[in-house]
């Protein structure tokens, strides 16, 4: 059994990061029930930006968010379709969104407009940058909330190349992470006092809170970024480092006197491993300039796999930096199911990244594409008590959309 079979979640999210908290909480086995509007989540059409599949037969780019749940589409501005998603949330245990609040407001769905009608409903929202002060109608994306407002972008890499283009999603998934476990608190809560709480969620807060480690550090004067011959910790042991033949290591010697000599050792140079210049923390901190030339010269004299042979054999903290495009080849990533190959109706297949929280006992979750916008709307109006009669005159009211074999199936 999973964690959460039993629990209905109504998702009224659009692209990444609400989507994919609930997309993390039906891989634990939530019936998710995604509402679209009838033109689809403005989601589905990101894959043709990047040369992916976006068709309703396939489209990774939104499966990543939306795999494993259900599809209704309304239009959320009639009077039906208002009254539909009402009964949608009769018996749902939560509701995820990210829609701002003034959006809700006109669609009578704010968590303070609905928790008397509905009081052990969990109300999971997230927001740009919180629920209060001047900001807090400002549309928020990770890329201006997340990685622009909270220094990630000007203050990751090196001042030789700065400010950082943040990718895709990034920010999003932290953040649909960090709902997907306030939801799953919120949830325990509801069992022992059968009362709902609205959880919310800014992709400004999630950014602070990647980023924390350093803010005290900010505040006593370090600032970002760092060149290239200044370590961003004023650690070397965190530093990144080139190889013979063009690869990148990094270290990450946190347990400084255990790993010292052994990796001046295999650097051969044992004469490096009383030299109080270095052979300490603080030591190493101080005198990070000279060290970091120092052992950029010495990786440099060999290759990446002659490097590996010797730090794996004396269990030195090390990785080379790869590329994203490396992780569907990596049999550490395919053995451990962190990636999944899933073959659409095409014979294409893609390596499907899975939600990063796994269970010893409950089995693997399923992989289920989204299909096309209302894949499901039949179906989920039919579990909510709608007659076939009722889906025709919504479907020919444009209340509701269903695929071309859903109008078929009611004889449409």
């Amino acid at each position: 059994m999973k964690p959460f079979e039993g629990v209905k979640i109504v998702d009224l999210s659009t692209v990444i990061a609400a989507s994919s908290a609930s997309r993390i909480l039906a891989d634990q086995g939530a019936d998710v029930i995604k509402v679209e509007p009838l033109s689809g989540e403005l989601h589905r059409l990101q894959g043709m930006a990047f040369g992916v599949g976006n068709d309703k037969d396939e489209n990774p780019v939104f499966d990543v968010e939306n795999a494993n749940k259900s599809f209704i589409s309304l239009d959320l501005k009639s009077a039906a379709g208002k009254e539909i998603i009402f009964k949608l949330l009769k018996d749902a245990d939560v509701l995820i969104t990210n829609y701002r609040e003034d959006a809700l407001a006109r669609l009578g769905l704010r968590f303070d407009d609905i928790q008397k009608q509905f009081p052990g409903l969990v109300y999971g929202h997230i927001n740009g940058y919180g629920q209060k002060g001047n900001e807090a109608q400002k549309a928020g994306y990770d890329g201006n909330a997340y990685f622009g407002r909270t220094g990630l972008c000007l203050d990751t890499g090196t001042s030789e190349s700065y400010p950082l283009v943040n990718l895709a999603g990034m920010g999003d998934h932290p953040t649909g992470v960090a709902l997907a476990q306030g939801v799953s608190a919120a949830l325990y809560k509801k069992l022992k006092t059968g009362q709902g709480d609205k959880v919310s969620v800014s992709l400004y807060h999630a950014g602070i809170w990647t980023s924390a480690a350093l803010q005290p550090v900010v505040q006593v004067g370090q600032t970002y970024p760092k060149p290239y011959s200044e370590p961003a910790l004023l650690s070397v042991m965190g530093h990144p480092y080139k190889t013979a033949d063009g690869e990148w290591v990094v270290f990450m010697l946190f347990d400084f006197d255990k790993y010292w000599s052994p990796l001046c050792e295999s650097l051969g140079r044992d004469d490096l491993i009383d030299d109080a210049r270095f052979n300490t923390r603080m030591a190493n901190r101080e005198n990070h300039r000279e060290f970091v030339e120092i052992l950029s010269s010495l990786v440099a004299t060999k290759s990446l796999s002659e490097w590996s042979l010797q730090w794996n054999a004396l269990d030195i903290p090390f990785d080379r930096l790869g590329h994203m495009a490396d992780v569907a080849d990596d049999e550490q990533a395919l053995v451990n199911d962190f990636l999944r190959p899933l073959t659409y109706p095409s014979g294409k297949t893609f390596y499907m990244p899975t939600p990063p929280i796994q269970f010893r006992k409950g089995g693997q979750s399923e992989y289920r594409p989204a299909g096309d916008v209302g894949a499901n709307t039949q179906d989920v109006l039919m579990r909510h008590g709608y007659s076939e009669e009722q889906i025709k005159e919504l479907l020919k009211e444009k209340v509701i959309r269903v695929p071309v074999h859903g109008e078929l199936a009611i004889h449409q």
